[in-house]
């Protein structure tokens, strides 16, 4: 573990003579906090109540702990902390001019403390290990989900209080949006060990669980997003292994399911292609979406939601003022009003203007590029697929809003950019520039 000491406590005292009994204390506080990380890590696939145990827990004690002269030093090196800190600033500034009522500003302030998880674990794993743990616990997580939603869509278990889902949604402890999502990632990190490990037993249970995790996503789960990363991080893992030989290969593999797909019409895959077909044929501005129609509420709320941006492109309604706001925008109407557009791009616009978009636009941006920074060329891959992946689940979902999906937003950047530094050797492809 790296040598650290508290910081002075009176004028004259130096760090160096922090006593050795505070020094100990501190660093068993520190390992702590750091299996505390990692149990979030287990939870965020599972838990909700825990996930917000977790946070409250870590940002007390780790504001508590002391160090905060290396605390400030970790933020301020590294620009996913400091533009995540920025993000969660524009937060507590639009509470104070937002249009929504008192509980909906407080929900939103409550709901955008996940963000103060990134600063804080870029500073907690700092160290190889622990980011690995927190990686390693995540997929395992995702495995229990995995062997669950099998045994579901077999019959051999049943929906109860912890299981969500059925023989024909057998998603298990989140909806099959996020169930699925959350899988795609574990199944690209699962794909990038196997690449990595020398052990031959072990690569060919990776890739068997790898096809089993894929198939889940594409087969047996109805969450149409998930599909889509899963797609998207196929071909940007042929392309980081194989370069312009594995886009080739990709479009090779995604013409053969596409073929698939249609010579099976009763494949869970084509009746979702189909469905969404549908409803998106059936929309017509201005009419109220049927409520069985997913693709048809999506619409509706982009149509609306475009309407209350035009009104207040610059700095928006602010925090927690979109329901007020589409509620005035639908009033009259036999549409109904909704909390939650389902697209955290246009919930960014619609609370915060450009700015909040051009905001998460860079720390995205700053993600993919910091990661040719990043230690081992697992560490770039994994980060890249992360910045893919929230990219196109915050077209189908509130990715800062929802629970999971910004408990798992938070986590990963804390953790994948834990990493960074500025003085590393930049990579392309994994391999040093």
């Amino acid at each position: 573990m790296l040598d650290r000491r508290l910081p002075e406590r009176a004028a004259g005292q130096s760090a160096a003579a922090t006593p050795p009994r505070l020094e100990a204390a501190w660093r068993r506080g520190e390992i702590v906090l750091k299996w505390m990380a990692i149990a979030l890590a287990c939870s965020i696939p599972v838990s909700v109540a825990v996930d917000n145990v977790l946070l409250y827990l870590l940002l007390f004690f780790w504001l508590a702990g002391g160090a905060y002269r290396e605390k400030v030093a970790a933020i301020r090196e590294n620009p996913v902390a400091w533009l995540a800190l920025a993000l969660w600033g524009l937060f507590a500034v639009g509470a104070l001019y937002s249009i929504g009522s008192r509980q909906d500003v407080l929900d939103g302030l409550g709901k955008s403390m996940r963000i103060l998880l990134i600063p804080l674990l870029i500073h907690l794993l700092r160290e190889p290990e622990w980011r690995e743990r927190g990686l390693v616990v995540f997929v395992g997580s995702m495995l229990v989900a995995l062997l669950l939603s099998w045994l579901l869509w077999l019959g051999v278990v049943s929906g109860n209080d912890w299981i969500k889902g059925n023989p024909l949604d057998p998603s298990v402890f989140k909806a099959h949006n996020t169930q699925n999502v959350f899988m795609a990632f574990a199944t690209f990190l699962m794909a990038q060990a196997a690449l990595e490990t020398r052990t031959r037993g072990t690569r060919i249970a990776l890739w068997l669980l790898c096809a089993a995790a894929a198939a889940n996503v594409l087969l047996i789960v109805p969450g149409r997003a998930g599909m889509v990363v899963l797609v998207v991080l196929f071909v940007y893992f042929l392309a980081r292994v194989l370069k312009a030989k594995g886009l080739a290969v990709a479009v090779i593999a995604l013409a053969g399911l596409a073929v698939a797909i249609f010579a099976a019409p009763e494949s869970m895959l084509h009746r979702r292609i189909t469905l969404a077909d549908q409803e998106f044929a059936q929309w017509r501005a201005g009419v109220p979406a049927e409520p069985t129609s997913s693709v048809g509420l999506r619409l509706e709320y982009f149509e609306n939601t475009l309407h209350i941006i035009a009104r207040n492109p610059a700095i928006g309604v602010g925090t927690g003022g979109f329901a007020k706001a589409y509620a005035d925008r639908v009033q009259g109407t036999d549409a109904e009003p909704t909390q939650n557009p389902h697209n955290q791009i246009l919930l960014l616009l619609v609370q915060f203007g450009v700015v909040g978009f051009a905001l998460f636009t860079a720390l995205l941006v700053t993600q993919w590029r910091l990661a040719a920074r990043l230690p081992s060329a697992f560490d770039v891959g994994a980060a890249r697929a992360f910045v893919l992946c929230i990219g196109i689940a915050s077209l189908a979902a509130s990715t800062l809003l929802d629970h999971a999906e910004g408990f798992f937003f938070a986590y990963m950047s804390g953790l994948l950019f834990a990493g960074y530094r500025s003085h590393a050797p930049s990579r392309i492809w994994g391999q040093p520039r």
